[in-house]
């Protein structure tokens, strides 16, 4: 999830390649659906869920800025 966060624009904004070199982009959709799915499996008690809970926000509030832009390979 951590990179996710770091790296997420690269799914959003085609930067990122599939093994055959050409862009690979994520819709939105996807990635939202990716982190409320752990969000829902780590919604228990325990160090470890809470961290996994805290890593799943963070990377929502970093992508928040990116996901829903237009995509530049679009223009």
């Amino acid at each position: 999830m951590w990179l996710v966060g770091e790296f997420g624009e690269m799914l959003v904004n085609g930067t990122c390649k599939n093994p055959d070199g050409n862009p690979l982009i994520v819709p939105d959709h996807k990635i939202i659906g990716v982190m409320e799915q752990i969000l829902n499996d780590h919604n228990k008690k325990g160090e470890r869920s809470d961290i996994i809970i805290m890593w799943t926000l963070t990377a929502i509030s970093k992508l928040s800025i990116r996901i829903g832009q237009a995509n530049p390979m679009d223009a």
